[in-house]
C-alpha cells in the first residue's frame, strides 16, 4: 500500500497570508487612486466653470498641460498666445466684458516659437474662432533658442508635428489631467486660489499677474528718469542704423512665419504687439532688430493674407510706459515688480487694438496717445529708428 502524501500546513497558512496581504495592498493602491482620481475631476469640473477663468488662465503653474485641454471646451472668439508677458495682461473674463466677445488666454509662461506655433495648430479647430493677440516677444526675442520646455507634451495637442490627428488623445488627457503628479500640483494650486478669491483676498494675494511695482525708495531713479524723459520729449532724434539685411535674424522667425501662414488661410485676425516695456526698469523693448524683422514679416505677408493683419506698437514714451515719473504714486497701475505688464495694462491694449471704448476712469493722455498700428502708419521705418536712436541716448544718460 503506497503511502499518503501529507500537506504541509505551515506553507499553506504562509501562502494564505501572502495571498491576503496582496489583496488588502491592491486594495489600498485601488483606494488612494480612486480617491486622487476624484479630487483632480473636481478641480478640474471647477476649472471648467466660467467665473474661474481669470484664476485658472492667469494662475502659473501647469498651463502647457492644460490650456491646450481647456479651450477645447471654451470655444473662445479670441485667443492670446504668447508667453508670461501676454499670460499676465490679458484677463479673459475682464477682455470679454470689454470687447463683448469671448476671450481665452493660452499664453504660457517661458513660451517658446516652437511650442506657441504648436499650440496656435491645435486651435485651429475652433468653430467660432476670430482673432487671435499674438505676444510677439515670444518670437522675436534675440533669445528664443529653445524648442520646447519642460511640461510641453505634444501628445495632448489635437494634432502631431505632421498634421495629423494625435492618436489616443482622450486617453491621454485624461490621464493628464486625473492621475499625473501635474494634475495634483495644478489641483492643491487652483482650490487654494479660489477658496482665497471667496474669502474676499486681495487677487494679487493668489495671482502673481496683479502684483503690484513699487515706487518707494526709488525717488532718485525716477528724478532722474523724469529729467531725461523731459529731454527726450524736446530732442530730435536720427534715423541711422544699420540696414534690415544687416541686423541679425530672431531665431524665432521662421516660427513666427509658420503661424501667421495658418492664420491667414484660416481668415483668422491678427493683433500683433511687443510688449510695452516699464521706462523707470531702464528696459527699451526688444530693440531695433526685432522690431524691424516683425513689421517686415506681417508687411510681407499682409500682401497675400485673407484676414486682417494688425502690428500695435505700444513700446514708446507715454502715459503707461512712463508709469511712476508722471504722478507720485506709491505703487504701479500697469506693471508687476518684475516689469511684466498687469491686466489693468493689458486692457488699455485691448481697447486700442479692437477699438473699443477705454475702461472707466482712463486717463484722457492714455486715451490721446498709447499704441497705433504700425501698418497703417506713413514711414514707419524710419519712425521706429528715430525712436529706438532717442531712447538708446536716453536709458544711457541715466544708467547708474
Amino acid at each position: 500500500m503506497a503511502p499518503m502524501e501529507t500537506t504541509n500546513q505551515p506553507d499553506i497558512a504562509e501562502r494564505g497570508a501572502g495571498t491576503r496581504f496582496l489583496r488588502i495592498f491592491a486594495f489600498v493602491i485601488a483606494s488612494v487612486v480612486v480617491l486622487v482620481a476624484a479630487f483632480t475631476r473636481f478641480t478640474y469640473w471647477q476649472m471648467l466653470k466660467p467665473q474661474n477663468q481669470t484664476i485658472v488662465q492667469l494662475i502659473d503653474g501647469w498651463a502647457r498641460i492644460y490650456k491646450p485641454i481647456l479651450i477645447d471646451h471654451s470655444d473662445p472668439q479670441v485667443i492670446v498666445f504668447g508667453a508670461s508677458w501676454a499670460r499676465d495682461a490679458f484677463d479673459p473674463i475682464a477682455t470679454g466684458r470689454l470687447t463683448g466677445r469671448e476671450w481665452f488666454n493660452h499664453a504660457v509662461s517661458g513660451a517658446t516659437p516652437y511650442e506657441m506655433r504648436r499650440f496656435v495648430e491645435s486651435s485651429m479647430d475652433l468653430a467660432r474662432l476670430e482673432a487671435v493677440v499674438l505676444n510677439l516677444d515670444t518670437f522675436l526675442r534675440p533669445d528664443a533658442i529653445i524648442r520646447m520646455k519642460r511640461g510641453f507634451d505634444e501628445a495632448l495637442l489635437d494634432t502631431d508635428p505632421e498634421g495629423n490627428p494625435t492618436r489616443w488623445l482622450t486617453i491621454q488627457r485624461e490621464i493628464a489631467i486625473t492621475l499625473s503628479g501635474a494634475a495634483i500640483g495644478n489641483s492643491l494650486e487652483v482650490l487654494d486660489a479660489l477658496r482665497m478669491r471667496d474669502s474676499g483676498a486681495d487677487p494679487a494675494e493668489y495671482l502673481d499677474s496683479f502684483e503690484r511695482h513699487a515706487f518707494a525708495g526709488r525717488e532718485a531713479d525716477i528724478e532722474r528718469m523724469r529729467a531725461a524723459a523731459a529731454e527726450f520729449a524736446s530732442s530730435a532724434g536720427a534715423a541711422v542704423g544699420p540696414a534690415l539685411t544687416e541686423l541679425p535674424l530672431p531665431p524665432g522667425t521662421a516660427e513666427l512665419e509658420r503661424v501667421l501662414a495658418l492664420l491667414c488661410q484660416k481668415s483668422i485676425d491678427v493683433h500683433a504687439y511687443f510688449t510695452p516695456a516699464m521706462i523707470l526698469q531702464g528696459e527699451q523693448g526688444r530693440g531695433l532688430a526685432s522690431t524691424l524683422h516683425g513689421l517686415d514679416v506681417l508687411t510681407r505677408r499682409r500682401r497675400d493674407c485673407r484676414a486682417r493683419l494688425h502690428y500695435y506698437n505700444f513700446n514708446y514714451p507715454n502715459a503707461v510706459t512712463q508709469d511712476g515719473l508722471e504722478a507720485h504714486e506709491r505703487f504701479s497701475q500697469y506693471y508687476r515688480p518684475d516689469g511684466h505688464p498687469r491686466p489693468t495694462l493689458g486692457l488699455l491694449m485691448v481697447a486700442r487694438m479692437f477699438g473699443t471704448a477705454f475702461p472707466d476712469g482712463t486717463a484722457p493722455a492714455i486715451v490721446a496717445d498709447f499704441g497705433f498700428d504700425l501698418l497703417a502708419a506713413p514711414d514707419v521705418e524710419a519712425w521706429l529708428r528715430n525712436q529706438a536712436f532717442r531712447m538708446d541716448r536716453m536709458l544711457a544718460a541715466t544708467a547708474p
